[in-house]
């Protein structure tokens, strides 16, 4: 059982939560948090897992905030599980939030260089470092699951000074 909590369409908590697989009423939302990574000027993109929706598609470290989490929290729980690296709240930087379909997501930037990369199976079946033409590319192409192409379009003017071409 994944227990989220639940918010209304202005971000206010409702006092409850509920599990993952239950139908959200049409004026309930929740949270998911994600890292963009940028390691010598590139993105780290990960696609995503075969049993996962949008299923093959490439995204950066992102799910859903459980329990009691904040959304820091959330965002380096997952960032940790999904690809092996761990950080701290002092390493990242807060990038913005987006009002979606029923969920509010919560997107941090860390910039670190990166050696190591430890895939959790079950959510990533590969990954890779990209540069600012290949995001184009990327974009272009409609390579991004389409969540992630408007959150990574959403905050490319903000991370675009770190990227190498």
């Amino acid at each position: 059982m994944e227990l989220r909590r639940i918010y209304d369409g202005n971000f206010n908590y409702l006092g409850y939560l509920k599990d993952r697989k239950e139908e959200l009423e049409e004026t309930e939302y929740f949270v998911v948090a994600g890292v963009m990574v940028i390691s010598r000027g590139k993105l780290l993109v990960t696609k995503r897992a075969k049993n996962k929706t949008f299923a093959h598609q490439w995204e950066f470290t992102m799910g859903s905030v459980v329990g009691k989490e904040s959304p820091l929290e959330g965002a380096l729980r997952e960032l940790k599980e999904e690809v092996g690296i761990t950080a701290t709240d002092r390493d990242l930087t807060f990038l913005g939030t987006l009002k979606e379909e029923q969920k509010f997501s919560k997107i941090f930037l860390l910039v670190r260089d990166v050696d190591k990369i430890k895939m959790q199976k079950s959510e990533v079946e590969d990954y890779k470092f990209v540069g600012k033409s290949e995001i184009d590319a990327m974009l272009k192409a409609g390579d991004f699951a389409p969540p992630m192409a408007k959150r990574i379009e959403t905050y490319m003017e903000k991370i675009a000074p770190k990227l190498a071409d």
